[in-house]
């Protein structure tokens, strides 16, 4: 009896020790240590990116595409897929869904046949066909693909991701033209409808990838509504239209003028009799650059 009370008192239950945590490993060709997301590598790619504002001896045309946002956005996606730099897929869906968002709204209503026409005039003609394919394929694939990249590996997209995309999409138009109305880049355009698009846009995203993830339809229509209103609100003015065509006809006459100027720069006279020489160095390119119309 004695060894059978022996034999069934309990056995003391040694308290379990914690597993220690399994640290991330850092993303690929990770510049700084203590970055997570490898910021610093997409830092200075920008930089380099704004540093390209104006390049002596380029063609208009490879100039005005260094100069233009969606392109910094497929450069930054090229980067992600040549370096595998998977932790930038929430920033890169969040900026390519602002990036849609605010380009089909700016464009509403036939403006983006301004742009065909000035692509035209730097030396690409573009049929009206390829240049909506093309369309499709730089502001429309991206997103998509993105998008659904994200909800196949169930992955969120953290709120701050907005931060940074507001935060660069505005650091890109104040280095490349001072102000938030991006018309001299590309083409006149309703900046402040496109500006609230891409607020909009970048808001609905995380919340969007929560809810195709979830399988919440009601809350995916009720969000992609929400950023369809700014596009609706440009393309049911009446006067939108006639307003940024007539702006785009001022703008071309504008740049021919300047071009005009320039070119008769050594030609001209100044009231005292001596010949004014053409502008040099980078007066001569900020005055007489001629990668716009």
């Amino acid at each position: 009896e004695r060894g059978c009370l022996q034999n069934s008192q309990p056995t003391p239950v040694r308290p379990s020790v914690p597993a220690p945590m399994a640290r991330e490993s850092p993303p690929p060709y990770q510049l700084l240590p203590g970055d997570p997301f490898n910021l610093t590598l997409g830092v200075l790619v920008a930089s380099l990116l704004a540093a390209c504002k104006r390049v002596p001896g380029l063609a208009p045309l490879v100039q005005w595409q260094l100069n233009a946002y969606t392109n910094w956005n497929l450069i930054f996606i090229m980067l992600r897929l040549a370096l595998k730099q998977k932790q930038w897929d929430p920033f890169l869906a969040v900026n390519s869904v602002g990036i849609l968002v605010g380009f089909r709204t700016a464009m509403a209503q036939g403006i983006d046949e301004n742009m065909r026409t000035k692509i035209r005039h730097l030396g690409l003609p573009l049929s009206r066909r390829t240049f909506v394919c093309l369309d499709h394929l730089l502001h429309t694939v991206p997103p998509a693909l993105l998008v659904s990249h994200l909800v196949r590996r169930r992955k969120r997209v953290p709120l701050l991701n907005i931060v940074y995309v507001i935060g660069l999409s505005t650091w890109f138009n104040f280095r490349q033209s001072g102000h938030l109305d991006a018309s001299e880049i590309y083409v006149p355009h309703p900046w402040r409808r496109t500006w609230v698009s891409i607020l909009v846009g970048c808001a609905a995203t995380p919340p969007l990838v929560d809810a195709l993830i979830r399988k919440e339809r009601w809350r995916v229509l009720a969000l992609a509504s929400a950023m369809l209103l700014p596009y609706l609100s440009s393309s049911l003015d009446p006067r939108l239209r006639q307003r940024y065509f007539f702006e785009f006809q001022l703008q071309r006459l504008r740049k021919e003028e300047e071009s005009r100027t320039c070119e008769d720069a050594p030609r001209s006279v100044t009231p005292g009799g001596a010949f004014r020489s053409r502008p040099t160095g980078a007066r001569q390119v900020g005055r007489c650059n001629t990668t716009e119309l």
